[in-house]
Parts: structure tokens; sequence; C-alpha cells
């Protein structure tokens, strides 16, 4: 029974992150500019450690459409920078993202951006969505892994789920259980 629950738990938050990178590909095409879901990853410092890997957001570059330095979409956000769309959420329980799958898609200094706890200058993954829709960054990650931390031993996920990406199209589905000892 306890497997199940496990089993139970990666799925509903598998619907979760579809849903929350769906969200991300939608502020894009809406906004005419790059949205992203954000990832704390491993050296994210204004994080705390036990929400690196963990902690994600969906946010978009701001929009400075009339060149008067400021987010048409908006009030008083000094453009360039970022707009939080979300509140940062956290993976539940002991579920981790795989940082072998976020790709190199990263920010560092993300300028407007307060973190949970704290605020300042740190690093981020990111996974990108271009206005069309599609990633921005068709090279970068094309999924998003996640699995739970007493699943991954020396590096390696004895099982873990994986969220597909379409590159063009942008459009996420769950792309079911990887037990093949993902990277993590």
């Amino acid at each position: 029974m306890r497997g199940l629950g496990g089993s139970q738990s990666s799925r509903a938050t598998a619907a979760i992150l579809v849903s929350a990178l769906e969200q991300a590909r939608t502020a894009a095409i809406l906004s005419g500019t790059n949205a992203y879901l954000a990832i704390a990853n491993a050296s994210t410092t204004t994080i705390p450690e036990a929400g690196r890997l963990r902690t994600y957001a969906i946010i978009r570059s701001t929009v400075d459409q009339d060149g008067d330095g400021l987010d048409d979409f908006q009030t008083n956000v000094t453009a360039p920078g970022w707009v939080l769309l979300s509140k940062w959420e956290r993976l539940p329980g002991d579920l981790q993202f795989s940082p072998a799958n976020l790709g190199d898609q990263a920010s560092t200094n993300p300028a407007g951006l307060v973190f949970p706890g704290n605020a300042g200058s740190s690093t981020l993954s990111l996974i990108a969505f271009a206005p069309s829709g599609g990633l921005a960054d068709p090279k970068g990650t094309n999924g998003l892994v996640f699995a739970s931390s007493n699943k991954v031993t020396n590096g390696r996920a004895s099982v873990a789920d994986r969220i597909g990406i379409s590159e063009y199209s942008g459009r996420v589905r769950y792309a079911g259980i990887i037990t093949n000892g993902t990277n993590f």
C-alpha cells in the first residue's frame, strides 16, 4: 500500500506540473514575451538548501512596448526585469527535480524576483516558452523529470516520472515512469 500511495502522489504532482508548464506557455503567448517555469537549482543560494531542486514558480520577462521604461502589463514595474506570475511552490514530500534534465537554460541575477524567505541575486534553471508557444530554446531541455529522493542512489534514480514538452508546439504531457536509472 505504501508504494501505491507514492505512485498516486507523484501522478498528482505530475498533473500540477503539467498545469504549471501550460500556464507558462499561455503567459508567453498572451504577453508576447518569453515566459518560464523557473526552478531553484542546486546553486540557488537565496533559497534554503532544503528548497533547492524542489521549488518552482512561473515568471515572465517584463515588456516595454512603448519605450517609457515601464512594463506595459504591470504598474510601475521597471523594464527590463522579471514578473512573478505565480507564488513559489514546493514539490510535496521528498520529491525533487532532476538537475541532469533541467538543461543549460539559466539566468544569473534575475533582477526583480523575490524568493521565498530571502531576496537578492541567484541562479535559476528555466524552461522557456516563446510567444509562439513553443520552447524558446529547442536545443535546451524538452522534458522535466522528478523523483522521490529515497529513490535516488549514487546520483541515479531507480524510478522517476517524466513530463514531456514538444519543442515546437510547447504542448505538455505526462510521459510516464522511467525505470532505467535516470541521472540525478
